[in-house]
């Protein structure tokens, strides 16, 4: 089932005018708070009534301003769920569950809450009442009573926010088994850039009600076409730079900072011209540390820097290093595992080599960055 919009709405003091499409997969609505997310969950669901523009589901209109289509809520099969659950707190699970359902006959909803409940894990709960369950359960319930209305389209507006990591990371395994059983186009917002990162086989990057990139998870993620982008998803070690010379699928950029570095050219930068100012940067996972001990594989022989541990963090399965450059000023920010870090036996003030994989680096031409 596809979903295509485009939606403008005016508030005093902020504006969304954004739209694209997806089809029948999960895509991922990320961005910083306030940056219009939920808003425009709630104009597609029609929560909230666009100034102008139109919502199409399948080729099917909900919703058009310029020829009045504006189809109720209840009627556009459109599966809404909330943060903080809104279960019927006077219904037990089963009633919950059932709610939506309700006018068909009561043989086949006992088969469908049954069958919910089943893929939901809630066996054995469905006489219980929403105080009665913890924060993974109720929230399991509540995603069994949108489905129960076999909606077209499920939106999800940070679902897991309120639970803890271990329950959170367990709903995202079990919201993507489901999504298997029931491949419904859904839309999920979040502000965490793991969550996005495992939930999202599209993800959309909104920005102040606008839309700043959208296309598949590796795209976005690691071929950021902002700098806005690029800073919402971690990429800290961003650099402007000057493209000095272009030979075949490689590009020398000049930096003062770091003098001259090597990226590969994507077929989307082809269009790049030698003198072209430039920003430019690489995740901090991609950074690369070189081990003293074994020869430089030739993937990694470009880029080659060296200088000393300013710090290190450690993050649980992963440490966080800061390197500083020798005799520079600039500073890397770089994620490695944490047997990596004791294998190379990492420590502030230690001297180390590092490569900045050429594969790995993105650019973006200053005509494009957005600030």
């Amino acid at each position: 089932m596809s979903l295509s919009f485009q939606l403008k709405k005016h508030f005093r003091d902020f504006s969304i005018d954004m739209g694209f499409s997806i089809e029948e997969n999960m895509a991922v609505l990320f961005g910083p708070s306030g940056a219009g997310k939920s808003l425009l969950l709630n104009l597609i669901s029609g929560i909230i009534k666009p100034d102008k523009g139109f919502v199409r589901i399948e080729e099917r209109e909900v919703f058009n301003s310029e020829t009045g289509i504006n189809v109720p809520i209840r009627d556009r099969k459109i599966g809404y769920l909330f943060q903080d659950y809104a279960l019927f707190p006077h219904m037990t699970v089963f009633e919950n569950i059932a709610y939506g359902i309700n006018s068909l006959p009561k043989n086949k909803i006992k088969t469908k809450v049954e069958e919910l409940l089943d893929l939901m894990r809630l066996g054995g709960l469905e006489h219980r009442f929403p105080k009665e369950l913890s924060g993974g359960q109720k929230q399991r319930a509540a995603l069994a009573r949108t489905l129960a209305a076999e909606p077209r389209i499920l939106l999800l507006d940070e679902p897991f926010s309120a639970l803890d990591y271990q329950v959170r990371e367990k709903l995202r395994a079990d919201l993507l088994l489901i999504h298997q059983k029931y491949p419904i186009t859904t839309f999920f917002v979040t502000h965490d850039l793991e969550e996005a990162f495992v939930m999202g086989d599209n993800i959309a990057i909104i920005n102040n009600g606008r839309l700043e990139q959208f296309g598949a998870r590796e795209d976005v993620f690691y071929k950021p076409k902002t700098k806005n982008v690029a800073k919402f998803l971690g990429a800290r070690n961003i650099f402007s730079g000057r493209v000095v010379s272009l030979n075949g699928a490689t590009a020398v950029i000049k930096n003062p900072e770091l003098g001259e570095i090597k990226a590969s050219i994507r077929h989307d930068e082809e269009h790049l011209e030698v003198d072209d100012n430039i920003t430019f940067g690489i995740r901090p996972e991609e950074i690369m540390i070189i081990r003293p001990d074994k020869p430089i594989d030739k993937k990694v022989q470009d880029n080659l820097l060296e200088g000393e541990v300013l710090t290190t963090l450690g993050k649980g399965a992963s440490h966080t290093i800061y390197f500083k450059i020798q005799d520079r000023d600039a500073t890397f920010k770089i994620e490695i595992p944490n047997f990596a870090y004791r294998k190379l036996k990492l420590s502030k003030g230690k001297t180390i080599t590092v490569s900045l994989k050429k594969e790995s680096i993105w650019i973006i031409p200053e005509k494009q960055v957005k600030v």
